[in-house]
């Protein structure tokens, strides 16, 4: 902290990201952005086409949002009126555009938002630190937890993904280890696995790691330039690799990342990322990883890229801070709720109490854990239908946040797992969106 004018901390969820700092001599700031990095207002009076007098809750003491883009909600403009802050006066809360708006718009009380297309962290940093688009940040740290791999997961939002799996095993993560989720049911509803396309590799290690079927250079090739063309022309992103016992031995699945490296920028091999002996959850956990890898990889990438080197560190799910670079997609899942274990744990102690339950509602998701005088840890992590092994924290997830949908199937009421995230969020937000939790909350007063 001796070389730093910030040490901020960041907990990114579905709808909100939230933002704590002190500087160098102490001062404390706060700030709250939805996560889709936008900032929303009111316009209150119109001085002419161009200038606005606008109503907000922004915490600003600089002109900071020159090159902004500014947008009507609710009413898509065209390209040729792409709008831009040109100005901002703080004082009287006036913006200034960089062109007129479209006369239907003129003396009308409507809402905006404006933003600059950067991740929220990278927002709230700016809103902290008062650093505007073309100004260098100053010297900062960065934490950061995020449910960015969670709500993914949970509103089966990753990227397309291949699964790579030794032949005769292309359902096994399709038959998994046969537990039914609700006994008695007598209609048994299979959730869709991750992977878009599975690939049969035709290898075999024995289970001391010895091999009994070597992957052939013709299986190199030929067939593989082969699935490699299909699974481009099929828009895949991210290969998960899960070969038999390659945990004893992984030369086969490191031949496999060597070539497809070539191909993709996103390859999971099992053996990079769990050791275990169990076949079901190593390779659920290889296929979460690269159904995750190009979200979490864009979302880091694009923080980063706007930050002072080396000035990231991220929460993983056993709740620890690991730097970005080291930071892997199956350790994301319960990022953000693991801080929130580590902060009440040690506010509790400062407060007397070493028993607590904690319990985090979201946008998206609910996150509840007991915390007995030391920190419980499981090695296997299961949110929504997924299984992962990777250490974390005890904490049971619910998908069910305030942002969570509200429908009727034709038979029943529902609620979620699908969240209206920041954008257009709940219908409250008064950017068009569903009826959620927060609605209903507000609608019972």
């Amino acid at each position: 902290m001796s070389q730093s004018s910030f040490l901020i901390a960041i907990d990114t969820g579905g709808t909100f990201t939230d933002c704590i700092a002190v500087d160098n001599v102490g001062k404390i700031y706060t700030c709250k952005v939805l996560s889709n990095s936008t900032l929303r207002g009111s316009i209150e009076k119109w001085i002419d086409e161009k200038t606005l007098i606008v109503k907000h809750n922004w915490q600003i003491e600089k002109d900071i949002f020159q090159e902004y883009e500014f947008k009507i909600l609710n009413t898509p403009l065209s390209t040729k009126h792409k709008l831009y802050v040109k100005s901002y006066d703080f004082v009287q809360k006036i913006i200034t555009l960089n062109k007129p708006l479209p006369i239907d718009f003129l003396n009308q009380n409507l809402s905006f938002e404006i933003t600059a297309h950067e991740e929220a962290p990278v927002l709230a940093a700016r809103l902290i630190t008062q650093t505007g688009l073309k100004d260098k940040f100053p010297p900062l740290l960065m934490r950061l937890g995020s449910t960015k791999g969670t709500n993914a997961l949970l509103e089966r939002k990753g990227a397309p993904t291949a699964f790579f799996v030794t032949k005769g095993f292309m359902d096994l993560l399709k038959i998994g280890n046969q537990q039914r989720p609700d006994l008695f049911a007598l209609q048994i509803i299979k959730p869709e696995p991750l992977y878009t396309e599975g690939v049969e590799v035709d290898e075999r290690l024995n289970a001391d790691g010895s091999v009994l079927m070597p992957i052939s250079n013709e299986l190199i090739i030929k067939d593989l330039e082969k699935i490699i063309l299909k699974l481009k022309k099929k828009k895949i992103q991210s290969v998960a690799v899960a070969l038999m016992h390659a945990y004893r031995n992984p030369a086969h699945e490191l031949l496999l990342k060597e070539y497809l490296k070539k191909h993709f920028d996103y390859v999971s091999v099992s053996s990079e990322l769990s050791q275990q002996i169990k076949f079901v959850p190593r390779a659920q956990t290889t296929v979460v990883n690269a159904y995750l890898a190009p979200i979490i990889d864009a979302y880091i990438s694009n923080i980063t890229r706007q930050l002072p080197d080396e000035s990231l560190r991220v929460m993983t799910s056993a709740g620890s801070l690991v730097h970005a670079s080291f930071f892997q997609p199956k350790d994301s899942l319960l990022s953000g709720p693991a801080g929130g274990i580590v902060g009440a744990a040690t506010i509790g102690k400062q407060s007397g109490y070493t028993r607590l339950l904690t319990f985090d509602m979201g946008g998206t998701s609910t996150d509840v854990a007991r915390f007995d005088k030391e920190y419980e840890y499981k090695f296997d992590v299961t949110i929504g239908a997924a299984t992962v092994f990777s250490p974390a924290l005890n904490i049971e997830t619910v998908a069910a946040g305030g942002g969570s949908i509200c429908y009727f199937d034709g038979f029943k009421l529902c609620v979620g797992p699908e969240s209206a995230g920041a954008s257009p969020g709940p219908a409250c937000y008064g950017a068009g969106g569903s009826l959620t939790i927060t609605d209903v909350q507000l609608l019972l007063g």
